[in-house]
């Protein structure tokens, strides 16, 4: 039955199914496959958080808290940000993964015939939920200017963007799906266009674990006007708990929380407590270190025919769809099926853009994984270039 014949909104039927979980359906049907498609860890969480989150259950913890999250985390939380940060932000909401600190900021800010600027490529989930706000979406280039170069943004377009009506200016820094960060120029700078126009600078920083650069920059550390999105399923190898978090000034976090009362309720009760026992006992950088050397080995091994931008941070890398002697890119439709052919699962670039150029690798794999992964792929240059 069609759609508009069984009375679903116009929110719903604006949505489309997500590339990313047509992947995953498809994956059920394989064995064994090569999966470099996948936005998690590959790693186990640390055996003392799993500790912690058992012995929290057993011990009665698995009723609601205040919908703000156990004061103890937020403070841990915001205790952690202005250690790397340098800035703290005035209060802080525990939330149902950052999806769901995305939904509520979305909501707390953008009315129908509002604008948002959201970067291109850009994660699958940002401009469908602009469309259930009902607002217009706005793409920011990002892509490279040459073939290989970093993957940044131009502020002088970003300026020629805005307008009386833009809301938000988003920015997702190490970013999924390209593995790009942006420099500290490009983050003050967003953050003063964003001030002038009185828009809020909303900052996905699901990845900030994973960066390789010299250094991590926050929207935080130049504006009171930011709300900072973070999370602990991607770095703890933890995403099925959905933990996340919002900070922010504490007028506008008053609005998420008032949302989350009516929605997501509470972040789940037992895994806040299991942080809250377990977090600030934890050291991570192995786990980036680990990743850094996956990332390594995939810009040394990966033909030159997919022209690489080097991967600043998060686990992915976009590299471009391979050209055949006449000069003409290969569809990208023809390309993951050839991967899938090889037992490889790889995302199509146009899954997270308005251009069908590139294709999306998480490394997020075991190094036997990877190495086979890279292997397949480096055949099919082979084959499409010849």
């Amino acid at each position: 039955m069609a759609a508009d014949n069984i009375g679903l909104s116009r929110r719903a039927r604006g949505i489309e199914q997500s590339g990313i979980r047509r992947i995953f359906e498809l994956m059920a049907t394989m064995e064994d496959p090569i999966n470099l498609s996948i936005g998690q860890a590959h790693y186990d969480p640390p055996e003392r958080l799993v500790e912690a989150a058992c012995k929290a259950m057993r011990a009665g913890h698995n009723r609601y808290t205040v919908t703000q999250g156990l004061p103890q985390l937020n403070d841990i939380v915001l205790d952690d940000v202005e250690a790397r940060l340098g800035a703290r932000p005035e209060t802080c909401l525990l939330t149902s993964g950052v999806s769901g600190g995305l939904m509520l900021s979305f909501l707390s800010l953008l009315d129908p015939g509002d604008e948002i600027l959201l970067p291109d490529p850009y994660f699958v989930m940002y401009k469908h939920l602009a469309t259930i706000c009902g607002a217009t979406v706005k793409f920011y280039d990002t892509y490279p200017k040459r073939a290989g170069e970093r993957f940044g943004l131009d502020l002088d377009q970003v300026q020629s963007l805005v307008t009386e009506k833009t809301k938000i200016v988003f920015v997702n820094s190490p970013s999924n799906p390209t593995g790009g960060m942006l420099s500290r120029d490009e983050v003050e700078g967003v953050t003063r266009i964003a001030e002038r126009c009185g828009a809020w600078v909303v900052s996905d920083e699901i990845y900030d674990l994973f960066c390789y650069a010299d250094e991590y920059v926050s929207p935080l550390q130049f504006t009171d006007r930011c709300i900072q999105l973070g999370g602990f399923s991607k770095s703890y190898g933890v995403p099925g708990w959905r933990m996340g978090y919002a900070t922010g000034p504490s007028d506008v976090l008053d609005a998420l929380k008032t949302l989350q009362q009516f929605s997501f309720v509470c972040a789940p009760a037992p895994f806040q407590h299991a942080l809250v026992a377990s977090m600030p006992d934890i050291d991570l950088a192995p786990y980036r270190e680990e990743y850094r050397g996956k990332r390594d080995m995939l810009v040394e091994k990966l033909h030159p025919a997919f022209h690489l931008s080097k991967p600043e941070g998060a686990f992915y890398a976009f590299p471009q769809l391979p050209k055949g002697r006449d000069g003409v890119q290969v569809d990208s439709d023809v390309f993951v099926e050839a991967a899938i052919e090889k037992n490889v699962l790889i995302v199509p670039g146009k899954a997270f853009s308005s251009r069908d150029t590139h294709f999306r690798v998480s490394f997020a794999a075991s190094d036997e994984q990877l190495a086979q992964g890279v292997e397949v792929l480096n055949e099919l240059a082979e084959r499409f270039t010849a």
